[in-house]
């Protein structure tokens, strides 16, 4: 049986989203991520308020032990609304350390809408 795991989302990156227009949602591989398979259900929830939820399910689940690979392999257009590569990482790094990145690495879950 498929899991379901909610994660939070800035406004921003939610309504991408829901719209459509995000592809790859891109989060640290920690535990809580580790178990998020292929075919599972990732409920968004919008923050601050964290009233809005979004379902979606994983099609694809990729590893990615930096985040340089991980731009070489997706295209910055699918993950999300960046100038460019340097903005990526820049918000990357408002959620995770540098030493967490490396450490850990990164998840990229390819979602459709459930």
């Amino acid at each position: 049986m498929p899991n379901s795991v909610v994660m939070r989302s800035e406004r921003k990156a939610f309504d991408r989203l829901k719209s459509g227009k995000t592809l790859w949602e891109v989060r640290l591989n920690d535990e809580k991520r580790k178990c998020i398979g292929v075919g599972d259900e990732i409920v968004f929830m919008r923050r601050p308020e964290l009233e809005e939820r979004f379902p979606m399910i994983v099609e694809e689940k990729v590893p990615f032990t930096n985040v340089q690979r991980l731009l070489d392999k997706i295209d910055l257009a699918e993950i999300g609304d960046y100038a460019t590569e340097l903005e990526f990482i820049q918000q990357l790094m408002t959620h995770y350390t540098p030493g967490e990145m490396t450490e850990k690495g990164l998840l990229a879950f390819k979602v459709r809408k459930a």
